[in-house]
């Protein structure tokens, strides 16, 4: 609340000198830095709410994906916790036409900053080229494994819902891995899906139904 006191002074003294309406400008600047400081307390508590409780964010991904099946109307199916040979439990996938997208969380403590930069990305000081490389071979698994059992391309790509942290950019892109907040997950498959789907491909039931055939439900 530091800006939000800074602000009341300068505030106060203004209006003190001036005089007049000033006073009233000043109350309104006051007022403005306490709402923006209320607002951003309130998001850092929120998004920093499943580390202090220790849950792994599934759940709120989950919540987040019901919305876009449901909005979907048979464009999207999502499947959750499947077992994938080799790489272990899959905690959600999406199926469209065409395509899956492999949708990871992450849980950070509200003090690590995460940044992308020149393609690496990066958790605090540490670089985290073995993250981006675990997830890139897992979308490299469930591509061929689709694409083989279907008979033709099916595309898997990955995207990480961050859940704590300290977010440098809205979306963040590391090599073919690319992490943002769960709320905006949605939107971006919807929004890639609209720009890179194919008529002609397998449709979302078809791959979904393939998918659970490959990959069996993985443990609790």
């Amino acid at each position: 609340m530091r800006g939000s006191v800074v602000a009341f002074g300068a505030g106060y003294v203004f209006g003190l000198f001036v005089g007049g309406l000033a006073v009233y400008w000043a109350i309104v600047f006051v007022i403005g830095f306490l709402a923006y400081d209320a607002a951003q307390y309130a998001k850092a508590r929120l998004e920093s709410r499943i580390w202090r409780t220790g849950d792994d964010g599934a759940s709120h991904t989950a919540k987040a994906l019901r919305g876009l099946e449901l909005a979907g109307r048979g464009e999207f199916t999502v499947l959750h916790r499947r077992f994938v040979p080799g790489h272990g439990v899959l905690p959600h996938l999406v199926a469209a036409r065409g395509q899956v997208w492999i949708v990871e969380n992450q849980v950070h403590a509200p003090d690590i900053v995460l940044a992308s930069v020149k393609g690496r990305l990066f958790f605090g000081k540490d670089v985290q080229s073995h993250v981006v490389a675990k997830l890139e071979a897992l979308a490299s698994t469930v591509s061929e494994a689709l694409s083989q059992e279907m008979g033709g391309p099916v595309k898997a790509s990955v995207v990480v819902a961050v859940h704590g942290g300290r977010a440098k950019a809205d979306r963040m892109t590391a090599g073919g891995v690319v992490l943002m907040r769960t709320w905006r997950v949605p939107l971006w498959i919807r929004a890639a899906h609209a720009e890179h789907g194919d008529a002609d491909a397998p449709s979302a039931q078809d791959i979904s139904q393939t998918a659970q055939r490959l990959f069996g439900p993985g443990g609790r």
